[in-house]
């Protein structure tokens, strides 16, 4: 997807009840976007960063995953992988970076040898919902990404609010995946209209078809919560964790 990247992340147990007073958990998101070298794979790129990426000890708490296209339109970039990686704020990120630049070199050459890419951002993140599941290192599971702009009248006041009507319905539904909102940040397209990008985390496509036919059903009993943005359809993307955050 041209405009999106992923993800993700960072999961943690038990579920999110929001109050009015009640400040969300934040993180910041890098991404790159990239397309496999002539003869590599997806499961060359898998073998290598779960071994390679694996083994690199960050000085400050991060999360690294693999994206794959699962559900997507020919317009969509073209892009064969994504990268996407986690810390709690923008400072960890710079830190991770910088030690990354003086340590990470013989893996990133290695990643390079394998895939091509074409962009590097970065994202703040605001965590809507809070996963039902802790995470655990090497999971697989589902990322559904929605591209969104604010209803005319509409605007960042109204996403608490609307944040709990939501909570409720997917609580409703027996939904266990989380939902994050992704703000743009440094090297995204400075081209894109999108307000901003929701990602919903799902551990299987039934779950993700259950989701779908609830917000269906909804829309025609008129049972879904008001919804402040126009939000255009879903693109997902199978998420394969390397590495959930740890500190030395």
């Amino acid at each position: 997807m041209n405009k999106l990247i992923i993800s993700l992340a960072l999961m943690v147990s038990s579920m999110l009840a929001y109050t009015n007073d009640k400040p969300y958990t934040t993180y910041t998101g890098e991404t790159l976007q990239c397309n496999l070298m002539e003869g590599k794979d997806v499961n060359d790129v898998l073998k290598m960063v779960k071994k390679d990426w694996y083994a690199l000890s960050y000085p400050a708490p991060y999360e690294g995953w693999v994206l794959t296209p699962t559900l997507y339109a020919d317009n969509d970039g073209g892009y064969d992988l994504f990268w996407a990686g986690f810390t709690t704020n923008n400072a960890d990120m710079g830190t991770s970076l910088d030690w990354f630049y003086e340590n990470g070199t013989k893996v990133f050459d290695k990643w390079q040898n394998l895939v091509s890419c074409a962009s590097w951002s970065h994202w703040d993140i605001f965590e809507a919902r809070r996963p039902a599941n802790t995470l655990v290192e090497g999971d697989t599971g589902y990322w559904a990404f929605h591209s969104c702009n604010f209803k005319d009248g509409k605007s960042v006041s109204d996403l608490r609010a609307n944040d709990i009507e939501w909570n409720e319905f997917l609580d409703g539904i027996g939904h266990d995946g989380g939902v994050w909102r992704w703000w743009a940040g440094g090297g995204s397209d400075t081209q894109n209209s999108t307000d901003y990008y929701v990602n919903i985390s799902f551990s299987t496509m039934n779950e993700y078809g259950k989701y779908r036919d609830a917000r269906m059903n909804a829309m025609m009993n008129g049972s879904m919560p008001e919804q402040i943005a126009d939000c255009a359809a879903p693109r997902v993307y199978s998420a394969n964790n390397i590495k959930a955050i740890t500190t030395n």
